[in-house]
This record gives C-alpha cells, sequence and structure tokens, in this order.
C-alpha cells in the first residue's frame, strides 16, 4: 500500500498549521490583539480538513472503481492525522518555546482581563487558565483534537465518497 500522499498531506497539515500560528503571532493576535485570538484561532482547522480530504480522495481514485471501503479512507486518515499531530507537537513546541515563549502568559493575562472586566472572579479564572495555558497540557490537547478532527473528516470524505460512486 502506496502511503506516499498520506505522508504529504499530513506533513503539509502541520507545516500550515505551523505558519498559520506565526502569522497570526507577526500580526499581533497573540499580543496587541488578543482579544480578536478567539474569533481567529478556529480558522486553522481548515488544514487538517483540506488534507485529510485531499489525500482520501486521492486514495479512492487509485483504487479501481468499486474497491474503495470505509476501512481504506479510515487507513489514510489515521496516517494522515498520525503524521501531522506527530510533526505539529514538534513545531508547536519550537513555536512556543523559542519564537513566541510569552503566549501562555498573555493568554492567562487575557482571560483576567475578561474576567474582571465581566465581573467574574478573577482569581479563580487565573487559576483555570494556569491549568489551560501551559506548553504540556496545550500540546496534549493540539495532539487531541487534531486527531478526533482528522478521524472524523477521514470518516465523512469516505461516506461521501462512497456515495458518490454508487
Amino acid at each position: 500500500m502506496v502511503i506516499k500522499n498520506e505522508l504529504i498531506a499530513g506533513a503539509a497539515i502541520a507545516l500550515a498549521s505551523f505558519l498559520w500560528i506565526c502569522l497570526e503571532f507577526l500580526i499581533g493576535m497573540h499580543d496587541r490583539y488578543i482579544d480578536y485570538h478567539l474569533y481567529i484561532a478556529g480558522l486553522i482547522y481548515a488544514f487538517p480538513a483540506i488534507g485529510v480530504y485531499w489525500a482520501v480522495r486521492k486514495r479512492y481514485y487509485s483504487l479501481p472503481p468499486g474497491e474503495f471501503k470505509i476501512k481504506d479512507g479510515l487507513m489514510s486518515g489515521v496516517i494522515i492525522i498520525v503524521t501531522a499531530a506527530f510533526l505539529n507537537l514538534f513545531l508547536q513546541f519550537i513555536f512556543f518555546r523559542f519564537i513566541n515563549p510569552d503566549y501562555f502568559g498573555n493568554m492567562i493575562a487575557a482571560s483576567a482581563k475578561k474576567a474582571i472586566m465581566t465581573g467574574g472572579n478573577s482569581i479563580l479564572v487565573i487559576q483555570e487558565a494556569q491549568e489551560n495555558y501551559n506548553l504540556s497540557t496545550f500540546l496534549l490537547q493540539n495532539f487531541m483534537n487534531l486527531l478526533i478532527l482528522g478521524l472524523f473528516i477521514s470518516l465523512l470524505t469516505s461516506f461521501r465518497l462512497i456515495k458518490k460512486g454508487k
């Protein structure tokens, strides 16, 4: 089984995600415009969706008509997402450790500011933010989110391609 397309898609997803967070940082979404970060951050999920869709579709068209099964799409998605997730861990570690080490402190401060402005319990919010905004927790959450999203997209793409083929 040739997995070249899946590896390419996984690497492309990780690289595109890394470039996206670098662009967010350069624009100022991690400090000056941090209040808008919440609205923009979700766009990063377009990269796994596009990459998984592309590679599963390539797999579909590489097989003889009627031979593509759900397990083929899921296997393709697993290869893509595992590749992307592990590369993404490495690239995000580099980003948060060396490029923008202030990210977590800025996010904690923004959470506290929002709690104060809305009249919430700022001490409780700061404690929760400190639990959520640290390198190990953040990397683990991103890793798991990417795995779940990738499997979901590969499953949906497989169903769509099989339905389209009938």
